[in-house]
């Protein structure tokens, strides 16, 4: 195996153990909340100046953010499934 093989697994296993590590955590902070949401820490900052997202901020400094509160932000502007039979009956009543 080459330095750049171990190197790439290495980085894998890193990423794998960052990502289970999230996954047990019910608080996270800034940036454990920008790779939660894959996005980056700057945008993250913007959402927050914004109060676009819920945060807690307990010194002032440093904002930390609860799983929950991330997953709603996720899940917000919910678009419905077309009903396919209700698409294919008003496509033959034109």
């Amino acid at each position: 195996m080459s330095n750049l093989q171990i190197e790439e697994k290495l980085f894998s296993i890193e990423n794998s153990i960052q990502k289970l590590s999230l996954s047990v955590k019910s608080i996270l902070s800034h940036e454990e909340a920008a790779v939660f949401l894959s996005m980056k820490p700057s945008y993250l900052y913007k959402l927050t100046a914004r109060k676009e997202i819920r945060f807690f901020s307990p010194l002032g400094k440093l904002n930390y953010f609860q799983k929950t509160d991330l997953e709603e932000f996720l899940l917000r502007n919910e678009i419905p499934a077309i009903n396919k039979e209700n698409t294919i009956e008003n496509h033959w009543k034109k």
